[in-house]
């Protein structure tokens, strides 16, 4: 069955909206915070868990068919979710460690994936309450107070126009981050660089605001699929170490490789992204 993904769009942001209800009510009170390291240690707080529980509600509500995928929901075995032709990809609270910092760097991502392919995305922050949407042909949206602006990325600088406008992790940064701007300042022209939390830096470049945003080490399948939909739909792409579009639940490991955000010019970007792998 066909899905109306224009219908389904304003209802996964509202349900992202709802989240960071649950998020702000305890971002403002610390005491309920509750940190704990998971794993790998990475923090959980009450906030994230708060969110995951409001968003699997509400997606299970919107399309009981579909089964989620949520960092903060038990590990699904790779032999029962590669029979899924559709599922929701969920970082309830990406940007915990800027949620603990209190900087304000933190968003709501859910996307919804049809054969391995990320078809909608919002991104959603809690603390201004606005969102970066998209779905698959529908175009990019950044929704601020009920009101759509459409996204666009914007056109590569000639030389000498202007800097190129990078962004990069504020927390994960890599020694191949400098050898890549070095080459980028040598291929397309001078550089300034900023910083950022979770999937904004995607939106960023979606926004026109970044040019590229270039990401060595690793990240989660859904730190990136909801940003992923909203470059696409902008004019840009996301893609990886090979020059591919990211796929999602098509491996075992839910683990992403390297990645560059790219708004125009794909092809000067890849001359030299490509060579920082080989």
């Amino acid at each position: 069955m066909k899905l109306d993904l224009a219908a389904l769009l304003p209802q996964v942001t509202a349900i992202a909206a709802a989240a960071g209800v649950d998020i702000m009510a305890i971002y403002r009170d610390e005491s309920r915070w509750d940190v704990q390291n998971k794993n790998d240690d990475s923090p959980l707080t009450a906030a994230d868990i708060a969110a995951n529980r409001t968003i699997v509600a509400g997606l299970e509500k919107l399309a009981p068919d579909i089964p989620v995928i949520s960092e903060e929901c038990d590990e699904v075995p790779f032999s029962e979710r590669s029979r899924w032709s559709r599922c929701w990809v969920v970082d309830p609270l990406d940007g915990t460690k800027e949620f603990i910092a209190r900087n304000d760097e933190f968003s709501v991502n859910i996307a919804l994936v049809e054969n391995h392919e990320a078809v909608l995305g919002v991104v959603y922050s809690p603390v201004t309450q606005t969102a970066c949407v998209a779905a698959r042909g529908l175009g990019a949206f950044r929704i601020d107070n009920r009101i759509a602006t459409a996204l666009k990325t914007v056109p590569l600088p000639l030389k000498k126009e202007r800097a190129v406008r990078l962004v990069a992790s504020r927390r994960h940064r890599d020694a191949r981050e400098a050898l890549f701007m070095e080459r980028v300042q040598a291929r397309i022209g001078d550089t300034e660089l900023a910083t950022a939390g979770s999937a904004f830096k995607i939106c960023a470049v979606a926004e026109g605001l970044a040019d590229a945003y270039p990401r060595f080490g690793p990240t989660m399948e859904w730190d990136t699929a909801a940003g992923q939909v909203v470059i696409e739909e902008a004019g840009g792409a996301l893609l990886d170490e090979k020059g591919r579009a990211f796929r999602y639940n098509e491996r075992e490991s839910l683990l992403n490789g390297s990645f560059i955000v790219l708004g125009d010019a794909a092809d000067k970007w890849l001359e030299v992204w490509l060579p920082a792998h080989t």
